[in-house]
């Protein structure tokens, strides 16, 4: 820092604390840490009681300030940072540009900082008019009407107090002010200070020791490895010594702070990430906290109140379902899960309130809330009043739900409960701004406040501080870490704002707006860490990804040091370590054997799922194991495929057979194309009436009727026929195994000989597809084997696409399918069979097999073709493939061990 103040040693700074002296800090964090430095002082010096220390930081000084003169003369309104971006977003929003930007609320930001640069660093418009770009102009016109406001209000923001406290001139009382921590004071901060020394105060600075301590450098191979060799030589500091302060700065403090807690936990208190217990509290404290919104408590109570909305969307409603932040909660936990699986059946991407108040009988205490609840969330969405009644209508909406729940809150949950009923009271200094909303602009509100309050539940004093960059300035440690230090993150890239001239705020120095003050920024910045500490120790990752980094020009005369990568101590390893401890290893894949002749539900799935992956088939079809639907806008390719299957099953149910088709004219085919795609889009309407538009099922109906012409001109082709069978259930007898089948469609040719048919809408399934001891597409085999290989003619795929329409499959001699041909003309004699019987032989008997191991109870994770096979498969957390994958089968030899 430097002005013309007079300059104190950092030692003087707890003196004079004592004598009197107002200590102001640029943030609160420092002010703290000086505050418990001045207290430690008094109990070494065996005082137990003391005036406490006048140490705050210069906001909080500015607003005392203001309060103090408001008590003497009546001045304008101070208005909160809250109330100050509710207004930006009001005037951007009653403006020509309002009309267009995506990002409203992020704007409003933009423009308050502005606002706040522009009186800090004395910027005229007048005088850079003519460097205004169109975002500057704009700013200009919304900076012109947002100034209106403020004098027609008599309001008074953050952004010009300290120039109202200092036109007070004689008003001001004389104060003796030390400033500490200062980096560089503005224009405003120093004609601030010097108006209060004009006032008859005593103003003077301090700075931390000039002394630079010995540092050294470490690299790493990635910033995992980085992390987690700090947090290593925390624990072992600790241990050591438990009193120690220790300080970690981390450049992308925002961008990892997720990935320092998770390491940090994992190598400092390993019983949090075992038990996710939160009782005990973390030898750690990170700065930064997270937004409200982040807490499960508040997240649930913001879901409560989207669905008063009158719809929320389906992944939504499941967390709020399940949350245990609701009435009766543990007692109809089981309850609510099975509704929210029942709502994803449907596949909507939404649930509207009635809906959800429908399917919610079957758990009693909240369908009989929601009966009430309703009645007060219409009233709600129809009102139109001031933010403070709102306050009060989004608190009756919670507790209807019985929200935050019945069980006892933990330590952070009551914080942050504390919190959110800041937030709410907050809502209620809108009325100053906005004096009647419309429930959907008062919930608007209501989140902006949430998301923009950081928020960290308070902690007892911890010896390990993980701080951003400007943090650690001033603050006293005995160990210091600086990571992150690579040549992309120190010196940081320029961050200008965008609605002031570029150039004027480099000429002003604007903080962070140009190349070189970020440059001196970072010098000046490396400097005072090492005088923060007497052990230092700066470190960069080699390797993001695939991508190579460097370090920072910065330390390159900072020596390097070999990092010593040592074991951190994780559970994890001693764990993994103990498996050669006498652990024994039992690998138990099989198992109770069923009796032969049981039935078994699912149809010819079973074989599919048995020949893909034998648990596959033991989860779903002896489990009854089912993934949860998710839902999706539109139709998905299930519900496409349904669709086609039952617009084929009516047309055929009106043609019958190929003279029927051959003397039909194009017109009367056209028709009945029409009638059956309307009458299968009718039945999916019931399903999906949210999808389910005109104009929608126009489109469909005009799509689904030309694929189905296209199959007509295709079959037409064929040899005479008539339709024996469609969607028609037969059980059939695999070696004891008992299912129910429906082949998609059966035709009888002239000779008696039937013809199997299977619809699909991809383009994948072939031939290849029923072939080997493991096929892919078991269905139609088992059709085949189960009709009789001396009365099957032909079995084929039939490929609804829109590229394409064709037949794919076997026939039992030429001519029978377009396209299709005999197994002799094919590759597949090479491979598999030579003759038509020798090909059911083989089906049969791959049934047999895959019906046997069914029986036996085979049960073993393994995928016939992993992991393409695990793909889609929803059993991923149940049978735990990747990590059987990873470690390898276990074998017979171990398991005898």
């Amino acid at each position: 820092m430097s002005t013309a103040f007079p300059f104190l040693p950092r030692a003087s700074l707890i003196q004079a604390a004592e004598q009197g002296a107002i200590l102001i800090t640029p943030n609160r964090r420092l002010a703290r840490a000086i505050k418990c430095e001045f207290d430690a002082e008094q109990i070494k010096r065996g005082r137990s009681v003391w005036p406490a220390a006048d140490i705050l930081p210069y906001s909080a000084f500015l607003e005392r300030s203001w309060s103090e003169l408001a008590r003497f003369e009546r001045g304008a309104t101070l208005l909160s940072a809250e109330q100050e971006i509710a207004l930006w977003e009001r005037v951007i929003a009653g403006s020509p540009q309002g009309e267009i930007l995506l990002n409203l609320a992020a704007t409003a930001r933009q423009a308050h900082d502005a606002w706040a640069i522009r009186h800090a660093f004395r910027i005229d418009f007048a005088r850079y008019a003519a460097m205004l770009d169109e975002d500057g102009a704009a700013f200009r016109s919304w900076a012109k009407r947002y100034g209106k406001n403020c004098a027609e209000k008599n309001w008074l923001d953050g952004a010009r107090l300290a120039d109202a406290i200092a036109a007070a001139g004689n008003a001001l009382k004389p104060l003796t002010i030390v400033l500490y921590g200062f980096d560089e004071p503005s224009p405003q901060q120093q004609e601030f200070f010097k108006a209060l020394t004009a006032a008859g105060g005593n103003v003077s600075e301090a700075e931390p020791e000039a002394n630079a301590a010995p540092a050294v450098r470490a690299i790493f191979p990635d910033s995992e490895a980085e992390l987690y060799a700090v947090a290593s030589q925390i624990k072992q500091m600790l241990a050591q010594q438990p009193d120690v302060r220790i300080g970690v700065v981390v450049p992308d403090l925002a961008a990892r702070r997720s990935d320092i807690v998770r390491i940090f936990d994992d190598v400092l208190q390993p019983a949090r990430v075992v038990s996710s217990s939160r009782e005990r509290a973390r030898p750690y404290n990170v700065s930064l906290g997270l937004a409200l919104t982040e807490y499960p408590l508040v997240a649930s109570a913001l879901l409560i109140l989207e669905l008063a909305r009158g719809d929320l969307a389906l992944d939504d409603t499941g967390s709020l379902l399940r949350s245990p932040f609701l009435a009766a909660a543990e007692q109809e936990f089981t309850l609510r899960a099975l509704l929210d699986a029942r709502l994803r059946e449907s596949g909507r991407p939404t649930v509207t309130l009635k809906m959800l108040a429908r399917e919610a009988q079957g758990a009693p205490q909240l369908a009989a809330r929601l009966a009430v609840w309703i009645k007060l969330a219409v009233e709600a969405r129809k009102a139109k009043q001031p933010p403070s009644a709102w306050s009060v209508v989004f608190q009756q909406l919670l507790g209807g739900l019985g929200w935050p729940g019945e069980r006892s809150l933990d330590s952070e949950e009551y914080q942050t409960f504390g919190k959110w009923r800041e937030i709410i009271s907050k809502l209620s200094t809108f009325d100053l701004i906005a004096p009647r909303l419309g429930y959907d602009e008062a919930l608007k509100n209501l989140k902006r406040l949430a998301i923009d309050a950081p928020f960290q539940p308070e902690s007892p004093d911890v010896p390990v501080q993980v701080l951003g960059i400007l943090e650690a300035n001033a603050l006293v440690f005995d160990l210091l870490f600086v990571t992150g230090l690579t040549d992309e993150a120190w010196p940081q890239p320029p961050n200008p704002n965008p609605f002031l001239p570029l150039a004027v705020q480099r000429k002003l120095n604007v903080p962070h707006a140009g190349a070189d003050w970020q440059l001196e920024f970072a010098r000046r910045t490396t400097h005072a860490w090492r005088a923060c500490a007497k052990d230092i120790r700066f470190s960069n990752p080699l390797r993001d990804g695939d991508r190579e980094l460097r370090p920072s020009p910065l330390l390159s005369e900072v020596p390097q040091m070999q990092p010593a990568l040592e074991d951190a101590g994780l559970y994890r390893s001693a764990i993994f370590a103990s498996r050669a401890q006498g652990i024994e290893t039992l690998a138990d894949f099989k198992a109770p054997p069923l009796p032969a002749g049981i039935e078994v539900k699912g149809g010819a799935e079973l074989f599919k799922n048995q020949a893909a992956c034998p648990f596959r088939a033991f989860a779903i079809h002896r489990l009854g194991a089912v993934g949860v639907e998710a839902g999706h806008s539109g139709l998905d390719a299930l519900d496409r495929g349904l669709l086609m299957h039952r617009a084929a099953e009516n047309l055929w149910k009106e043609l019958k057979n190929s003279k029927q088709l051959a003397g039909a004219s194009e017109e009367e085919l056209k028709a009945a194309a029409g009638r059956a795609a309307a009458e299968a889009l009718n039945s999916i309407r019931k399903k999906r009436p949210d999808v389910m538009t005109q104009a929608f099922i126009a489109l469909e109906q005009e799509r689904v009727a030309a694929l189905l012409l296209r199959l007509l001109e295709l079959e037409k082709n064929r040899a005479p026929f008539e339709l024996l069978a469609r969607e028609k259930p037969q059980r059939v007898t695999v070696a004891g195994v008992e299912v129910s089948t429906r082949p998609d469609r059966m035709d009888r040719l002239a000779d008696g000989s039937r013809v199997i048919l299977d619809y699909k809408t991809g383009r994948g399934a072939g031939v290849g597809d029923w072939l080997g001891e493991r096929p892919d597409e078991p269905q139609l085999p088992l059709y085949a084997v189960s009709a009789g290989r001396d009365d099957v003619a032909a079995v084929a795929f039939v490929q609804l696409h829109a590229q394409d329409v064709l037949f794919k499959g076997l026939t039992r001699e030429e001519e029978l399918l377009p396209g299709v041909h005999t197994i002799a003309a094919t590759k597949i004699a090479a491979k598999e069979s030579a003759s038509w019987s020798e090909m059911f032989e083989s089906w049969r008997a791959m049934l047999e097999n895959l019906a046997c191991e069914y029986l036996d109870g085979r049960a073993d994770v393994a995928p016939k073709d992993y992991p393409n096979t695990c793909r889609y498969c929803e059993l991923g957390a149940l049978c735990r493939v990747k990590e059987i994958k990873d470690r390898g089968p276990v074998t017979a030899e171990e398991n005898d061990e």
